[in-house]
């Protein structure tokens, strides 16, 4: 059940923080695109964003997910890192209690 719980957090963590990660990039490269009609790319080639001159004298903006891999590759990463060091965590903390029952004893 610990697994299972553990796994769900894992999940939820990984999930918000890949999106932390994706927003940040994306306002990264949208900051980053000054020229109009030049395509910028973010995220390891995840993220793009591209300003467009209308007409009327209005700027339209092409914004997208070009390839989700890295995207995934992110989440994965994070949710590998979460589910080690919160089974290390509880690895520490089993082995706390057992010192302190031994030191008792």
């Amino acid at each position: 059940m610990k697994w299972l719980l553990r796994f769900a957090a894992g999940l939820t963590v990984s999930f918000i923080v890949t999106m932390i990660v994706v927003v940040a990039s994306f306002i990264t490269t949208m900051f980053s695109a000054s020229e109009i009609g030049v395509r910028k790319f973010g995220l390891f080639g995840a993220l793009f964003f591209e300003p467009h001159q209308q007409a009327n004298g209005a700027t339209a903006l092409e914004i997208g997910i070009s390839n989700g891999l890295p995207i995934a590759i992110v989440f994965v990463g994070l949710l590998v890192f979460y589910i080690a060091v919160a089974s290390a965590l509880e690895r520490l903390k089993l082995h706390k209690e057992r010192l302190l029952r031994a030191g008792q004893g």
